[in-house]
């Protein structure tokens, strides 16, 4: 594994602190941390192209989504470093690149009308509570389609009243 990787692996289980670790004369821990944020980047555009290749359900996304826990852990703690304007940007770059997957299939599953553009600041207040509540110990499908549906439902019964 290098270098990169490492850190990549490191910021996903231990956020900035666990990067400091390879800092030295050649790399800083901006040009790190820029490093990494373009690793996940580049990752993300994977995972996503071949997303869209399966024929995926609301069911079989978390299935599917699973099979990356370290990608999910680092947007975790992209999430919770979004004071960092490099780290925001990152994270706000992943929820986009997620959003044609998972906008249709959640409209599908929860019964949602109207146009997907009008989904936006919903969209956003789901992704950021889904993240506030999701557990890095336990990134199963199931748990992750737990928190997806009790935080639209949520959301739901908000919008009713």
């Amino acid at each position: 594994m290098d270098y990169l990787d490492k850190a990549y692996k490191e910021f996903a289980n231990n956020g900035i602190k666990g990067v400091t670790q390879f800092v030295d004369k050649n790399y800083s821990l901006e040009n790190i941390i820029n490093n990494i944020l373009t690793l996940h980047i580049d990752k993300l555009d994977v995972i996503t192209s071949l997303i869209k290749k399966q024929n995926s359900t609301f069911n079989n996304l978390f299935d599917l989504i699973s099979a990356y826990p370290v990608q999910i852990k680092f947007n975790k703690q992209l999430f919770t470093h979004r004071e960092n304007p490099a780290m925001n940007m990152c994270f706000l770059y992943s929820i986009n690149a997620f959003k044609p997957i998972t906008i249709p299939l959640f409209k599908n599953r929860f019964k949602l009308s109207g146009e997907i553009e009008h989904f936006d600041s919903a969209w956003m207040t789901m992704v950021e509570s889904w993240y506030s509540k999701l557990d890095v110990n336990n990134l199963t499908a199931k748990h992750m389609k737990e928190i997806s549906e009790e935080t639209v439902e949520i959301l739901i019964k908000l919008n009713k009243h």
